[in-house]
């Protein structure tokens, strides 16, 4: 997103949670799918695993709709 740049190191976060057995067996390259992953900053990825909201910056929030993380749809 042009107005949200990530300064630093980019963190890939997984949308959907994933256990040890999943990296391990990973036959549909589900750990890699980009329907599954978004990057964002270290803050921003304590903020989603540990809750804490005052990490990561505010923004004006934006209600989640069907497709919104496959552009191409």
């Amino acid at each position: 997103m042009p107005d949200r740049e990530i300064k630093g190191t980019i963190y890939i976060h997984h949308l959907n949670p994933m256990t040890v057995d999943d990296f391990i067996d990973d036959e549909d390259n589900y750990i890699l799918d980009p329907n599954n992953l978004i990057c964002v900053s270290y803050n921003t990825h304590q903020a989603i695993h540990y809750g804490d909201l005052s990490l990561a910056k505010r923004y004006d929030l934006v209600e989640r709709k069907a497709n919104d993380t496959c552009p191409w749809k």
